[in-house]
Parts: C-alpha cells; sequence; structure tokens
C-alpha cells in the first residue's frame, strides 16, 4: 500500500526545527568572563575621568543583556566602621584592615590634603563611599550575581597591588588599572567584570597586600544583579529570532499551494 508523505508536514516539521533553533540561539549565554577597566590620573577629586566613564557606560551596556543592574551609592548608610553591613537588599559587605580593624565608611577622605591618594566618593550629587583603610571588602550576594564593577579612587598600583578576586567555579583575579601612579599621583578607575551563567556569591576587594603594603582606596558605585529580574537581550539575538519568525512565516504561506505526493 502506497504510503503518502505529505509536503505540508515536511514543511511544518522544518519550521518547528527552525523556531527552536532560532530561540536557542537568541538565549543561550556565552559562558566566558568579559573585563572592562578604565583609568585616569587625577589631579583633584573634581577632574575628569572619560577613560573610567567609558569603560562604566560599555559594562553598563553589557551587564543589562545578562539582568538588571543595581548600583549602590552607600549615600544615606551609616557613617562609621562596620562589621557586617546590609548595603542592598540581598547584598552585605565586611571586612578588615592589616590591623583587623573594621571598614569604614565615609564622606570625607581619611586625608582631606591628599583624597586622591587615599580615596573619595564618585557618585554625582553624592559624598559617601567606602573607604578601605588596605586590607580586603567582601561583598557577599543572597542572590548569586553574573556581573560586578565599581569605581576605585586612590590608586596606587606603582606600589600597591589592588585587586578583585572571586570564584566561578574556579579563582579569577582581576588586577584594578594604575599605570602611571606614584606615591604623589593617583587615580580613578573603573573595573567590572560579566560572567554569563555562572553564580558568583561574593567578591573580595583586596587593597595592597603584605608583600606590597598597604593602600587606602576608596570604592564607590558598586554594580551588581538585581535577583528575579531578566535582562534586555542582546540585539544581535532579538534579530535572529526575527530572521526564524520571517522564514517560518514564507515558508508557511507556500504550505497552501503545495499538493501532497507519493512515495
Amino acid at each position: 500500500m502506497a504510503k503518502i508523505i505529505s509536503k505540508r508536514f515536511i514543511l511544518l516539521a522544518s519550521c518547528l526545527v527552525a523556531v527552536l533553533f532560532a530561540a536557542a540561539l537568541s538565549t543561550a549565554p556565552v559562558f566566558a568572563d568579559t573585563v572592562y577597566s578604565g583609568e585616569n590620573i587625577v589631579s583633584t577629586t573634581s577632574s575628569p575621568t572619560p577613560a573610567a566613564n567609558a569603560a562604566a557606560a560599555s559594562f553598563d551596556a553589557a551587564a543589562s543583556s545578562i539582568g538588571t543592574e543595581g548600583i549602590i551609592t552607600f549615600e544615606g548608610d551609616t557613617l562609621g566602621s562596620f562589621s557586617h553591613l546590609t548595603v542592598a537588599p540581598g547584598v552585605t559587605i565586611n571586612g578588615t584592615d592589616l590591623n583587623g580593624n573594621n571598614q569604614t565608611i565615609r564622606n570625607t577622605s581619611n586625608s582631606p590634603a591628599f583624597p586622591t591618594l587615599d580615596g573619595f566618593n564618585t557618585t554625582s550629587g553624592g559624598s559617601y563611599f567606602v573607604e578601605i583603610e588596605a586590607g580586603t571588602l567582601t561583598f557577599s550576594f543572597a542572590t548569586p550575581t553574573e556581573f560586578f564593577g565599581a569605581y576605585f579612587t586612590g590608586i596606587q598600583t606603582a606600589f600597591f597591588a589592588d585587586n578583585i578576586t572571586f570564584s566561578d567555579g574556579t579563582t579569577e583575579t582581576i588586577d584594578v588599572p594604575g599605570t602611571g601612579t606614584s606615591d604623589s599621583v593617583g587615580a580613578v578607575s573603573f573595573l567590572g567584570f560579566t560572567d554569563p551563567g555562572k553564580l558568583i556569591t561574593s567578591v573580595t576587594i583586596n587593597a595592597g597586600n603584605v608583600n606590597t603594603g598597604a593602600d587606602y582606596i576608596g570604592v564607590d558605585d558598586v554594580r551588581y544583579q538585581v535577583p528575579g529580574v531578566p535582562g534586555v537581550p542582546e540585539p544581535t539575538s532579538t534579530a535572529l529570532l526575527l530572521v526564524g519568525c520571517a522564514f517560518i512565516l514564507a515558508l508557511a504561506y507556500r504550505l497552501r499551494a503545495l499538493p501532497p505526493v507519493q512515495a
């Protein structure tokens, strides 16, 4: 008995495959961390920082395709030293300096005569920031994040090793840029990373160490992933999905003109 194979069935199956393929391309994350960094030498706290700002803008655009970005400015937080402080829903910070003392939230530099060497606020219209008086500062996330970034001030990596560390399955260390700094010249840097598909529960900032010495730096305008809110798809992903849909519509239009054939 002859078996009827419908061209309509074949084309419908092709349409389904095209839909699934386009959807997979539009939603699948790229499993690789990408670093965004920029640095500007500054002479005053109001000196322009175009390179750091450009890095922050690139980071923000990439982060928004992964999830919704939150920014921690520390404005309104309690001034003074802290042990464990909640700075956003589900986000806490803690840390100690090289002498074991708690880190501090300030609204003026610890060294008013030399704030560009010591750390200061970077929030437009704000004044608060965290000053790391050497040692470490750790951000812990109740819901894991896939990206992290921040502004760093008072950077003097000519003498000290400032970096961030985190684990995405393996331990990662990224240096804070500070080219051209010295004992009398400081920098403002932005440093951030995106790591789609990875579950990062904490990020630690290290300001100097026992081998290189103690650096005093400021941290402000910290970026992290707000839990439970999807990101905006990349334009290329949306385009792929639209191409897939257009292909399906074209095939569906042809279905009406194709009679079944025997095999």
